[in-house]
């Protein structure tokens, strides 16, 4: 079959890759530059990083899989992490069940209550119940608002903005599960990464595609998928400023389903559940430092008047020597894609965030940059709310020859490179099982 993947992101890659060792003619079309999606790598100052922090967790079994299929075990190093808690303008560890029996923001009682909690979600197996209720009104009852106000709810609110009160409770389960999957027997959290950044997978894929007869065209947008009779026909992309029209036996959409919505006109119920999910942006500073920040990988933010949510500094995980003995930091936010964040001034933004690292690490000068890059998504975490299972959009839509794989449908896990691998998997065996 001739077959179209639209969308050069990892779902689209891994899509296109294991539809191409069945034999089949695969072309991607993707409307910018470079593929990976949130995967894509930039250059830094002479070095490859990825646009937004990349870790992979010890239960990330399918992509471990591909990275094993395609020879890339030898660069999947995996190191242990350390976490730290920013709360009253002080700085935690908040790395081991021992950082939390120290964490003095909250009450002793409070505490053991919060790793009991912890250890008790870790055992459930049944996420179904939890996404009957917001995370917000699970945590309030179990917990109390103690732990609410000063651990989880301030977590919560940085990762979703006003949207905060909205989540299920799943979500919050399904990151409990990873986090305890990825510890070892002293309680230490181990993750994982590809020391030639993710870029190498990416590449990989793209030259077995290419040797499998696939074909990958960038800066090429699809304006419109064309059906009859409940099939499509072909799609229509623009490339070079000139529409083009590509005749195609089967179609696979990657792409958010806002964008979606714009190519082609589904049933109406169809298209109430992919309007289901929103979006929040992510906003993204990436800077290249000639000293150490601070000694953790992962900085959570809880006072609310710092304006970003989390500090990951990459060389804190990851050697320094790939990177020419320099440090890498990232400054992320999640926010609505409406948020005056995004058309702010970069460099004036970056300032107002300095002020803040000051405050952090005393230490820390304006003349420890030696470089930056930001980086903005649109759809960098879709919301998803109560008993979303139900209304879940299906991989297969009612079109026979389209189907749909994007962030929206991963759950109750929350999004991440593994679970896009997954997804890929998922579609593609639907399509062998539907057309063999």
């Amino acid at each position: 079959m001739n077959v179209s993947v639209i969308g050069g992101g990892v779902t689209g890659l891994v899509t296109a890759y294991k539809l191409s060792k069945e034999g089949h003619k695969v072309t991607i079309f993707e409307s910018s530059y470079f593929l990976g999606g949130q995967a894509s790598v930039v250059n830094l100052g002479g070095y490859k990083i990825e646009r937004g922090y990349h870790h992979l967790f010890r239960n990330d079994t399918e992509i471990i899989e591909l990275i094993d299929e395609l020879n890339l075990s030898n660069s999947l190093k995996w190191y242990k992490s350390s976490v730290g808690m920013y709360s009253n303008k002080k700085l935690y560890p908040f790395s081991t069940p021992k950082d939390l029996l120290n964490y003095k923001p909250i009450s002793i009682l409070s505490r053991f209550k919060l790793g009991l909690v912890s250890l008790y979600l870790k055992r459930q197996k049944n996420w179904k119940k939890y996404e009957k209720v917001t995370a917000q009104n699970w945590m309030k009852k179990h917990v109390g608002n103690e732990i609410y106000n000063k651990v989880w709810g301030p977590l919560l609110k940085a990762k979703f903005g006003f949207f905060y009160n909205k989540v299920n409770m799943s979500w919050f389960w399904s990151k409990m599960i990873t986090r305890f999957a990825s510890r070892n027997k002293k309680g230490e959290e181990i993750l994982g990464y590809l020391i030639h950044s993710f870029d190498e997978l990416i590449e990989e894929l793209v030259k077995r595609i290419e040797e499998n007869g696939g074909m990958i065209l960038l800066n090429s947008k699809v304006i419109s998928i064309n059906h009859t009779s409940n099939r499509v026909n072909n799609i229509e992309y623009v490339k070079s400023n000139t529409v083009n029209k590509f005749d195609t036996d089967l179609v696979i959409a990657t792409i958010p389903n806002y964008e979606l919505k714009n190519l082609i006109n589904f049933e109406t119920d169809y298209q109430k559940k992919l309007d289901t999910a929103e979006y929040l942006g992510a906003s993204v500073f990436i800077l290249k430092l000639n000293k150490r920040f601070s000694k953790y990988y992962w900085i959570n933010i809880i006072d609310e008047d710092v304006p970003f949510l989390g500090l990951i500094e990459h060389t804190n995980l990851v050697e320094k020597k790939y990177y020419g003995n320099e440090h890498i930091l990232y400054i992320t936010n999640y926010l609505h894609y409406k948020d005056d964040v995004f058309s702010k001034d970069k460099d004036d933004l970056l300032n107002e965030y300095i002020d803040h690292l000051k405050i952090i690490n005393p230490k820390f000068n304006k003349d420890w940059i030696k470089n930056y890059i930001y980086n903005s998504v649109s759809a960098a975490q879709p919301l998803l709310p109560v008993n979303y299972s139900l209304i879940k959009p299906s991989f297969k839509s009612p079109i026979k020859n389209l189907y749909v794989g994007n962030t929206s449908q991963i759950y109750p896990e929350d999004r991440g490179t593994n679970y896009s691998v997954k997804i890929a998997g998922e579609i593609v065996s639907l399509i062998i099982k539907e057309f063999k």
